[in-house]
């Protein structure tokens, strides 16, 4: 099988390797991330260089993860609605460079909001590809396609 990343992915490792890696956890029953860590621990492992070793850099980037968390677990009701959506979105404001902003915010500033549908329309298209196997989302892939 050939393996690839998806488009985006900024890993500097072999997508082949990954791939094989991966399919072999699998086989064993044990696709994990704490499989797939404790495999590329080795510094001669096909993975290593995917991973930050150094603990302190390690622990600060786990922080931020669960900051990354904190804001998108926060939800306000957006006037005019009564469902609870996130209270804050991320976009891209430079090349590689995200910042959450408020939801009301981004609804309220033409570029922002701009910014905000692109972002959906991404990510649908992503959902649309991650699923395409499944022949029962026809129909929601065709209003993907509508919206694209």
């Amino acid at each position: 099988m050939i393996y690839k990343f998806k488009s985006g992915t900024r890993l500097k490792v072999s997508a082949q390797a990954a791939g094989e890696l991966c399919a072999e956890l699998e086989s064993q029953g044990k696709l994990t991330p704490h499989e797939v860590v404790e495999v590329s621990r080795p510094d001669d492992a096909p993975l290593h260089s995917a991973f930050e070793w150094d603990d302190e850099i390690a622990a600060e980037k786990y922080r931020e993860t669960q900051a990354s968390y904190i804001i998108r677990s926060v939800e306000v009701v957006v006037e005019g609605s009564d469902k609870p959506t996130r209270a804050f979105v991320s976009l891209t404001v430079a090349e590689n460079e995200r910042e959450y902003r408020e939801i009301n915010k981004v609804l309220s500033i033409r570029s922002e909001r701009e910014l905000l549908l692109a972002e959906a329309k991404r990510e649908l298209t992503a959902f649309k590809h991650k699923y395409a196997v499944l022949e029962e989302l026809a129909d929601v892939f065709a209003a993907i396609d509508r919206v694209g």
